[in-house]
């Protein structure tokens, strides 16, 4: 397969501002941003290089439904993150509730069924390859110059799309771990993906019970000092870490960094434009661990120790 850019991933643990930053990249003139297709817990098929399909056989895999308690959460409850939400379970997948509307910014059953008849056409590969082939096909859909996928949750994978795209570029978006872990308790999904790395089989899914935010921050702890070892044996050129903390301390210019990075040149006027337009955007979230009593903020800060470490946080 002759590819026609180098593979860019933002990875982030969630609760990073990867949401932001999606959008951000995603409103650059010539950038696509493919978000949120990637499953944070359990196994990833895209990353599979043995395994050989032809273009009916990987959007069958593209299209399938997501975590039935995940379904039955967005029906009784639809979050802020949920842009779409397809009448028949069948249809609700990462693809049709976050991926497409992202791109389209509303319906995207249009989009799909044109995705559906793009793959449809697609000779036999493995779904690594299969997976970048329709990256490249929705961004000369979009008539951009560059893709760069993000998903928010997707830092337990970091070792896997390492080894997968040894060639990719790498974006490492992570926040302070002690603001992550207490952000990360109000998002019902990581209450799920820790649930389901405790039990892979989980039937029933009791999303109004709050787990010891400790294990919250183990979890994440976990993420992050795996993910941190992973880059290290990775070519330093082609990684770049992106804290919440400097993207909200030096918007455009951090945003010109990635500009740098992602093509291999310095910026143009048109690439200034976009990042001090990007400015006005910027909210900084409330801080929260320094109003933790005393022992909670002990406790939290023991959780997320390798994490501080590895990243460079007191």
């Amino acid at each position: 397969m002759v590819r026609t850019q180098t593979p860019v991933f933002v990875v982030s643990s969630g609760r990073a501002g990867s949401t932001l930053l999606a959008r951000m990249i995603h409103r650059h003139p010539r950038l696509l941003c493919v978000s949120d297709l990637f499953e944070p817990v359990g196994e990833v098929p895209y990353f599979d290089r043995r395994r050989v399909v032809d273009g009916e056989g990987f959007f069958r895999v593209l299209a399938s439904p997501s975590f039935p308690q995940r379904i039955a959460y967005w029906r009784a409850q639809p979050t802020s993150e949920l842009l779409f939400l397809h009448e028949d379970d069948d249809m609700v997948s990462l693809l049709t509730s976050y991926t497409l509307p992202f791109l389209t910014g509303g319906d995207p059953m249009g989009l799909f069924e044109e995705l559906r008849e793009a793959t449809a056409k697609l000779a036999e590969a493995s779904m690594a390859d299969q997976l970048i082939r329709v990256f490249d096909w929705l961004r000369d859909r979009f008539g951009k110059q560059l893709w760069v996928e993000r998903t928010g949750g997707s830092l337990p994978h970091m070792r896997q799309i390492l080894e997968t795209w040894p060639d990719a570029k790498v974006i490492h978006n992570f926040r302070d771990p002690r603001e992550t872990a207490i952000s990360m308790m109000t998002g019902s999904f990581f209450r799920l993906y820790l649930e389901l790395e405790k039990n892979p089989d989980l039937d029933a899914w009791d999303w109004d019970r709050m787990p010891p935010r400790t294990q919250m921050a183990k979890m994440l702890n976990r993420w992050m000092v795996d993910g941190v070892a992973a880059l290290d044996g990775f070519p330093r050129d082609q990684q770049m870490s992106l804290s919440y903390e400097q993207l909200m301390k030096d918007t455009a210019g951090t945003l010109l960094e990635l500009i740098r990075f992602f093509f291999d040149r310095e910026p143009t006027a048109e690439d200034e434009t976009w990042a001090e337009q990007e400015t006005t955007v910027i909210r900084p979230a409330p801080l929260r661990f320094a109003s933790l009593p005393s022992a909670e903020r002990a406790e939290l800060q023991a959780a997320c120790r390798g994490a501080l470490d590895a990243l460079g946080y007191e």
